[in-house]
């Protein structure tokens, strides 16, 4: 009887560990909001009529990623999570994560006829806090809100688009793209911070959340 406990009350601290190691894999997905940020860089290449390619830089913007667009203008969504008042105390940041960025035609018209892209650009985690926070109802102590925010702008390949994060939502600004080197001379590229490297627990919390993630789909199949 006492060994049935001892095995009971093990997986009970196991599954509460790992339900830790999960809850924080997802958090790790999403920035804190604090003040006025910029979260995100856009570029664009035409390839075509109405079509492009989009190249964005997200984070530290050490990484850039290509996306085909279609439309006359594009459109990036943000998630945003506000925690209780006493997480906030207890110094647990509100947070964002980018969403998803797609096309958009400037006519209704056109945008539920002519073709479009959506690409997603947060990925899927084992735990879905916001699912979960909604299915606690009145025993959620996590949560005290969730919300969606957009910006979006006509696309000018001439043009380079800084997406930045306040206290309510994410705006734009833009400034004229810098002129190609001649020659083939070199590109820079300004990068405002270092290239910083996430920290161990944070790789242990993601790569746990990974493995789970694989074994769902898995399953799934």
């Amino acid at each position: 009887m006492r060994r049935a406990f001892k095995f009971s009350l093990c997986l009970v601290v196991l599954f509460a560990a790992l339900s830790i190691v999960l809850l924080t894999a997802t958090i790790y997905t999403y920035d804190r909001l604090t003040s006025e940020t910029l979260i995100a860089e856009l570029r664009f290449d035409a390839t075509g009529d109405r079509q492009y390619v989009a190249h964005l830089r997200t984070g530290d913007r050490c990484e850039d990623r290509a996306f085909p667009l279609y439309g006359d203008q594009w459109r990036i969504d943000a998630e945003f999570l506000k925690w209780k008042y006493w997480a906030l105390l207890l110094g647990l940041d509100s947070q964002y994560r980018l969403d998803r960025l797609e096309g958009r035609y400037r006519s209704v018209a056109e945008q539920n006829s002519q073709r479009n892209l959506a690409h997603a650009l947060s990925e899927r985690t084992a735990v879905d806090v916001v699912a979960l926070a909604e299915s606690l109802g009145s025993w959620n102590f996590l949560l005290d809100a969730t919300y969606g925010s957009s910006t979006y702008q006509d696309i000018d390949v001439d043009n380079v688009y800084y997406v930045y994060r306040t206290t309510t939502g994410i705006i734009t600004r833009h400034e004229r793209r810098p002129v190609q080197p001649a020659g083939g001379a070199t590109f820079n590229v300004t990068i405002d911070g270092a290239c910083n490297d996430p920290s161990m627990w944070q790789r242990f919390t993601e790569w746990t959340d990974d493995g789970v993630v694989a074994g769902l789909d898995l399953i799934e199949r």
